[in-house]
């Protein structure tokens, strides 16, 4: 049996994910985040594990701005861009757990 507060959880958490997703966007794109490179200039480790942290985070946005655009153009069909968005709700809903176990685990919440 699914309880009311189960679903109510699980919209909280995939809000959660996308509301850090969007922040993460917002707050990169403020910093000016860019990833130009310029011609054989090779990427150095921590640069990569850091462009790689921040697809993490902000995959889920992205995928609903970059596939919305897609579909009103007409690149992409209207079943491809559901498939799209329960992926960016799923993932949101990974980012979302990490986040408030992250939260919970710094003690914030249990004062």
């Amino acid at each position: 049996m699914i309880y009311s507060f189960d679903i109510l959880f699980s919209v909280f958490i995939a809000s959660t994910g996308f509301a850090t997703s969007w922040i993460a966007l917002e707050l990169v794109r403020s910093l000016g985040w860019r990833d130009v490179q310029a011609p054989g200039d090779e990427e150095g480790v921590l640069r990569r594990g850091a462009a790689l942290a921040l697809t993490a985070v902000i995959g889920p946005r992205l995928l609903l701005a970059n596939g919305y655009e897609r579909w009103r153009h007409g690149t992409v069909s209207l079943p491809l861009y559901a498939v799209i968005a329960l992926i960016a709700v799923g993932w949101s809903m990974c980012s979302g757990v990490l986040v408030l176990q992250a939260a919970f685990a710094s003690g914030y919440f249990l004062a």
